[in-house]
């Protein structure tokens, strides 16, 4: 938990919002993925991105040590039509939030390369999506680790078990589901870390927001992020047509519908 962030230039944490920041992501999680061996094979465009991550209620979350960007994750907000990514093990689970009347999303596409590992970049990154999560409602914040890294995400940020351990055939690897309760989130966190003696106060760490450095104006509400520039979207989907040949009749209906001018420009419609 010790910051360590000595010789970073310029240090920041923000929202991708440009055609460069976002590349930038998408190129990190597909390098980080691909040393992994979590990508099996090469891809020409060298980016790692969904559907999803072009969604415009998803927010891809980026450290940057000045232009740099040297860590990533995404925040993924459930909707009717898409779903989540973790639909593809644990749409049972997830269902039954939904059943509940729940409003969760998912934590995804984590990334810091193995030389920047040391700077504990994604505790950073974890409280800016916990934070983002309450300004926008979040009842259930929830993701897939892989088995190895279950330990870190339960003692660290308290997540808890969700759905037993399965094969993630698109990683080539095996997955476990977990899930933070936002509703009981800070008592846990008193419980687990209000009286400790940790040099850092985690229970005010991850769940408390500083207004004066934070305004809640500056991180939109879910509901209204601006979806990408018809030429920023054309881009993305060159790199990756496939992306589309995977979504379902209803699926690219309602994405046509949200990028109705670069489905135009491609002449897609």
């Amino acid at each position: 938990m010790d910051s360590k962030l000595e010789g970073l230039e310029k240090p920041s944490i923000k929202i991708a919002e440009t055609r460069d920041e976002l590349e930038q992501a998408f190129r990190t999680v597909y390098s980080v993925y691909r040393s992994t061996k979590y990508i099996v094979e090469d891809h020409p465009s060298e980016m790692s991105f969904s559907v999803h991550s072009l969604l415009p209620t998803t927010c891809a979350f980026i450290f940057k040590e000045y232009l740099k960007v040297i860590s990533t994750m995404s925040y993924y907000a459930d909707s009717e039509t898409f779903g989540l990514p973790m639909d593809a093990l644990y749409k049972k689970e997830l269902d039954v939030l939904r059943g509940q009347g729940r409003k969760i999303a998912e934590l995804g596409a984590l990334a810091t390369p193995r030389r920047r590992r040391w700077s504990n970049l994604v505790v950073y990154l974890s409280k800016a999506m916990f934070n983002y999560g309450h300004l926008t409602g979040v009842d259930d914040m929830c993701i897939m680790v892989n088995p190895k890294h279950v330990r870190f995400y339960k003692e660290i940020f308290l997540f808890e078990d969700f759905g037993e351990e399965r094969w993630y055939k698109g990683v080539g690897a095996p997955a476990v589901a977990l899930r933070i309760s936002f509703r009981d989130y800070d008592d846990a966190m008193i419980e687990a870390y209000g009286k400790s003696d940790f040099d850092t106060d985690l229970h005010s760490f991850f769940t408390k927001v500083n207004n004066s450095i934070m305004d809640p104006h500056i991180l939109y509400p879910v509901e209204r992020k601006k979806p990408l520039s018809p030429e920023n979207l054309c881009y993305f989907l060159e790199k990756r047509p496939e992306i589309l040949d995977c979504l379902t009749k209803e699926q690219r209906n309602r994405f046509q519908l949200m990028y109705h001018d670069a489905f135009f420009a491609q002449g897609l419609m």
